[in-house]
């Protein structure tokens, strides 16, 4: 789908004609599910993922940590399989937005938070000033 042009810039091309809404699973390929969460500023969404691995499902990334944000993954999950659980997060990186609910996540689930030692590292000395950390 191509949208309006600004300027010289080339049109922006998208490969889907819908985009879910905020806390709706949307399958983009075998075994992966497009999610967005809602943000509280001008970017107002962030996209994450969820895919299917083996017997299980994996989260990429969780969203800012905020009420609104935890009530929404309480509905994606409350509509996962359960013979499907999930078994791992992954985190790409300390952006709030993307690490936010990890803590909450990995609790509420007893599953493993996956990232780099550096990215948590700097995520953990980054959250010392502001407890608790996520």
């Amino acid at each position: 789908m191509t949208r309006g042009t600004s300027g010289d810039a080339p049109p922006i091309d998208y490969a889907f004609e819908q985009r879910p809404a905020d806390g709706e699973l949307m399958q983009v390929a075998e075994g992966v599910y497009w999610l967005r969460m809602p943000l509280p500023f001008v970017l107002n969404h962030i996209n994450l993922w969820v895919l299917e691995d083996g017997p299980g499902r994996v989260l990429v990334d969780t969203g800012i940590a905020s009420p609104e944000v935890r009530e929404v993954w309480q509905h994606v999950l409350a509509g996962l399989e359960p013979d499907k659980p999930v078994t791992k997060l992954i985190v790409t990186h300390l952006h709030p937005d993307h690490i936010g609910l990890a803590g909450w996540l990995c609790d509420s689930l007893n599953v493993p938070l996956l990232m780099t030692r550096e990215e948590y590292l700097a995520a953990r000395m980054l959250a010392a000033d502001h407890p608790p950390p996520p």
